[in-house]
């Protein structure tokens, strides 16, 4: 009977934070957020290309999945290219995703307290949240990572009935979309091969049986041609590889290991992803040392149990990317590794459980209960504060340009690409824009042709940070000259209209 209760309170649990979970995603995506930089870099190539130009060097300097552009392209042909047009591809999947990571974890880990923890987690993120309404691809890198072990490790008597053909359809179908999936293939693949090799000793006979082998060997097959060919048609000598190497440079993993740049890149690495842009852990109540001894006792409760099959979708994921980027082959860094978050959940979450099924034990339930409730506190804390993730918005800016200069010349710094987007589609009426190199000194703006070309006042829009585009240091001339006739700054971006600096 208790079970029973207890049975029917995890799914209760699991059915409220399904629909906290689905109504902050809906919320988000269905706010009136304009796109930021990075979005309109890529959203022009949809406006201005079709299937066939996709497949080509994307113009702004961008790159994606050719299934995630070919997706999206589609699903702007029929609904157009607003904001929620644009982010409902990546947003449709990640829906799908959410009750699929429960499932997945409770049948990785068979502890429904550690599957519940680790949804609550994942469900009220900011982060996963945010970025299951972005035009980019990084959602996908994390839903590769869910369906893959899902359809790995359920029990669910469709998918074991089909597994096999499941399995060869998404994991061909995961290079397409996700360019982190080959992380997940590779661990997913040695699970399927840890398991054949567990069933031979469990065999009488100690020989490789090519019955069921014959079916992954396929499967390894046609992941192996889908990842080849697309690697070597749109990976493989790109033209901004190199460039953009350059750009993340800072974002790779130093080597050697023993140096003080390394621990430095590992602390800065921790402090992002951890407590400020990805998870948005608390650093309040000691709670970092805390998560650290959590971690801890989440592997060695693993390897204590012999459960080693969890460290191949928790452990590995998270050094096989640790390797490549010491290789030079992908950033380490906050959006890219987004995919890791829920193997990181997932380790802490089982550290929770074995303490919280130790306190329960040795003590009462209910400083169980308390120790669980303060740690998710702790997890989610952040990330409510921060909801919605509103963070960046051009178009108060915008509107201004609209208003008071119809007809001024504008100069557009970093958000040129989201000018171009938003006249584009009819937002901004004023044409007359030209875009300015970022990182000027205030010497080189005065002496860039499109700024000495103005005879009278002309309209500049520019981060309101400063660093994003590196013009703090003009704006501070700027006003220090008494150039700025008016100025208007709203979240990250700003405009100003200026007076032409040699009839100050």
């Amino acid at each position: 009977m208790l079970k029973d209760k207890f049975s029917t309170s995890v799914k209760i649990a699991f059915f409220i934070i399904l629909v906290i979970g689905l109504c902050l995603r809906f919320y988000q995506h269905l706010m009136p957020r304009s796109l930021w930089e990075d979005e309109a870099h890529l959203a022009l190539n949809f406006i201005w290309f079709g299937y066939r130009d996709l497949m080509k060097p994307l113009e702004n300097y961008q790159s994606a999945p050719i299934f995630f552009l070919f997706s999206i392209e589609t699903v702007t042909r029929i609904f157009g290219y607003s904001e929620i047009a644009l982010r409902s591809f990546p947003f449709v999947i990640s829906i799908f995703c959410l009750p699929l990571f429960y499932k997945m974890v409770l049948t990785l880990t068979k502890n429904r307290l550690t599957a519940l923890i680790s949804f609550f987690v994942f469900a009220l993120n900011i982060s996963f949240i945010h970025y299951a309404s972005e035009v980019k691809p990084y959602t996908l890198d994390v839903c590769a990572f869910i369906i893959m072990g899902y359809l790995a490790l359920t029990e669910d008597a469709f998918v074991v009935k089909n597994r096999s053909l499941l399995l060869a359809i998404a994991g061909c179908l995961c290079p397409l979309y996700s360019n982190t999936s080959v992380v997940v293939l590779f661990c997913t693949a040695l699970y399927m091969m840890s398991k054949w090799r567990l069933a031979l000793r469990k065999s009488e006979v100690y020989t490789w049986e090519l019955t069921t082998p014959k079916r992954d060997l396929l499967i390894f097959g046609s992941w192996g041609v889908v990842f080849a060919a697309n690697f070597f048609t749109f990976i493989y000598k790109h033209p901004y590889g190199e460039g953009m190497r350059q750009i993340w440079q800072w974002t790779f993993v130093p080597t050697p290991v023993f140096t003080k740049e390394f621990a430095d890149f590992m602390k800065m690495r921790i402090e992002d992803s951890i407590f400020t842009d990805l998870l948005f852990f608390t650093d309040k109540y000691y709670f970092g040392y805390i998560l650290l001894a959590l971690l801890l006792i989440g592997i060695g409760n693993i390897i204590y149990n012999r459960r080693y099959y969890i460290l191949l979708f928790t452990v590995l994921p998270i050094l096989l990317h640790f390797f490549m980027s010491m290789a030079y082959i992908y950033p380490f860094y906050f959006r890219f590794i987004l995919y890791l978050l829920p193997p990181f959940i997932i380790i802490m979450a089982i550290g929770i459980s074995a303490v919280a099924e130790l306190l329960s034990r040795k003590l009462h339930y209910s400083l169980a209960g308390i120790f669980v409730a303060g740690c998710a506190y702790c997890c989610v804390i952040g990330s409510i504060e921060q909801f919605p993730f509103w963070d960046r918005e051009i178009k108060p800016v915008l509107s201004v340009i609209n208003k008071r200069y119809p007809d001024k010349k504008v100069l557009v710094t970093t958000p040129h690409t989201l000018y171009q987007y938003y006249m584009t589609t009819g937002y901004v009426k004023n044409k007359n824009m030209e875009p300015v190199p970022w990182q000027l000194k205030p010497e080189a703006y005065y002496s860039n042709e499109k700024v000495k070309a103005n005879t009278s006042t002309y309209v500049l829009v520019y981060s309101a940070n400063g660093w994003a585009d590196g013009y703090g240091d003009v704006l501070r001339d700027l006003k220090a000259k008494n150039l700025i006739v008016s100025q208007f700054e709203y979240k990250t971006y700003g405009v100003a209209e200026i007076k032409p600096a040699l009839v100050q």
